[in-house]
């Protein structure tokens, strides 16, 4: 993300990648989060963003902030799938972190559910809580879309053969290995062509000649 002055009309990223993922589920239990000692949000109607290529973020509905201890910066800037982001700074005593707290004001359409809601920096605050009990980091669905299901961290010869110039405006942690989506390559030698993610990934896998093989060879205890 860089900074924009303005939020442009279109998406560039959903026009370019129909099929990113950005999933925004309620969590079923209060949440709530400290700095200086202070619980400075809590929330049951908090979110969790599940984004292709980022970690899980914990977002809060705006009336869950204690609003003494934030301040408005000038700082702005714009993501391809969700639009211009605004922040805030916290301060409680004499301790204060800037930028730490996020919000689409007006996102895209295809993630206009994330409106208003404040995003968090989790590692900027000190403690955060569940029903009370203090959580080591954001919860997340094994198997569901973080930065390990990403075409970069499963396919990372294909990342190193994505194009530096040619695919404008995408990168390969957009993007999932099933997708269908057509794009530039350049290999070691130069070669240069174009060919779609999924048909590049299913290239670098093999179907095993053993069949149901199991690790206990020709003897299963479960038959």
């Amino acid at each position: 993300m860089s900074s924009v002055p303005e939020q442009p009309a279109e998406s560039t990223g959903w026009l370019g990648n129909p099929n990113y993922i950005v999933d925004f589920d309620l969590l079923p239990a209060r949440v709530g989060t400290f700095f200086n000692d202070q619980l400075v949000a809590e929330s049951n109607r908090a979110h969790v963003m599940f984004e292709l290529g980022h970690a899980p973020v914990y977002y809060f509905p705006p009336d869950a902030l204690v609003a003494e201890y934030f301040y408005k910066s000038d700082r702005r800037t714009h993501c391809p799938y969700k639009g211009i982001a605004s922040y805030w700074h916290l301060k409680v005593g004499d301790r204060m972190v800037e930028n730490v707290v996020w919000s689409y004001e007006d996102p895209y359409s295809q993630v206009a559910k994330i409106k208003g809601f404040r995003g968090f920096y989790w590692g900027r605050m000190d403690r955060w809580t569940e029903d009370g009990v203090t959580i080591e980091g954001p919860r997340e669905i094994p198997g569901r879309v973080n930065t390990l299901s990403q075409l970069k961290a499963i396919f990372p010869q294909l990342a190193h053969e994505w194009h530096p110039t040619r695919n404008v405006g995408i990168s390969p942690y957009e993007f999932a290995a099933n997708s269908d989506t057509e794009v530039w390559w350049k290999d070691a030698n130069g070669r240069e062509w174009r060919e779609r993610i999924r048909d590049r990934a299913l290239a670098l896998t093999r179907h095993r000649g053993d069949g149901d093989a199991t690790p206990y060879g020709d003897f299963n205890p479960y038959p």
